[in-house]
């Protein structure tokens, strides 16, 4: 197993360091844009002229309210954070075993003396560690554009509870994801579903917050599970939201696991 992490290390440093990077410096820039430009002058105002949809769609985004922490909680709920995470999971768990089929490694990986349980152990291991330390680089990017732009300081177990949130959201995408991958044989149709599942879940939480009809759906949605911008303003996360996406991990991971056992190969 050793040998395989640090194969996977090998493969994956170079996209996961730039990803580290990208979120990192979208936190950073987050803080710089809030130490320098009046934004809740500037959107009060322009608030005023826009239709009703749009200041509601607004109003959502900015649950803490248009100050430092509603502003800090946007970044971490920004497309472009989510969008970077649910990335990291999906190539990960997309190549772990139907990448592998596809490009007809995967026979000569398992010929080498390692059981199939110990190669499954072993990408579930590296993918999640990546993305726990994808999420931890993300507050040190906060961390740092608070200290350089002497912001408020923001408690650190609240921005320990932020990351603990994006970690567990994108780990389950990441078994979701995987779960489909011991079922294919091509990593392009198995990230492109998962990606399709994520895209889904992130549009109908935001039309079930905004239309009243739709309310009902939220439940479904796994973006209802994470919210920055509740952590930041009530300081807690909530029990339901950790134990929904760790059922989501546990058992997508494990049947994961049940099917690659079973499975011949290719």
């Amino acid at each position: 197993m050793l040998n395989l992490l640090k194969h996977l290390i090998q493969r994956h440093a170079i996209f996961l360091c730039i990803n580290m990077f990208l979120l990192a410096g979208l936190q950073f820039l987050i803080c710089a844009i809030v130490s320098m430009i009046d934004i809740p002058g500037i959107v009060n105002e322009s608030m005023k002229n826009i239709p009703p949809f749009m200041r509601a769609l607004i109003e959502q985004q900015f649950l803490g309210g248009l100050n430092q922490k509603g502003l800090l909680a946007f970044g971490w709920n920004h497309p472009i954070a989510l969008a970077i995470g649910t990335a990291v999971a999906l190539v990960f768990a997309s190549r772990a075993v139907a990448g592998e089929i596809e490009s007809g490694a995967m026979e000569l990986l398992l010929s080498q003396p390692i059981a199939r349980l110990s190669y499954f152990t072993g990408h579930v291991l590296f993918a999640l560690t990546s993305i726990a330390l994808l999420s931890l680089i993300g507050v040190c990017g906060t961390l740092i554009g608070i200290h350089v732009y002497s912001l408020a300081p923001i408690d650190g177990i609240i921005l320990f509870k932020v990351a603990l949130n994006f970690f567990l959201l994108h780990s389950a995408w990441y078994g979701i994801t995987l779960l489909f991958s011991v079922f294919g044989r091509e990593a392009g149709r198995v990230a492109f579903i998962g990606f399709v599942l994520a895209l889904v879940s992130y549009f109908v939480q935001v039309i079930a917050q905004l239309w009243t009809k739709a309310a009902f759906l939220l439940p479904y949605t796994l973006h209802t599970y994470y919210s920055p911008q509740k952590i930041f303003v009530n300081s807690e996360i909530k029990p339901i939201s950790v134990i929904v996406l760790m059922g989501f991990i546990v058992v997508s991971i494990g049947i994961a696991g049940w099917r690659f056992r079973e499975r011949d190969i290719p």
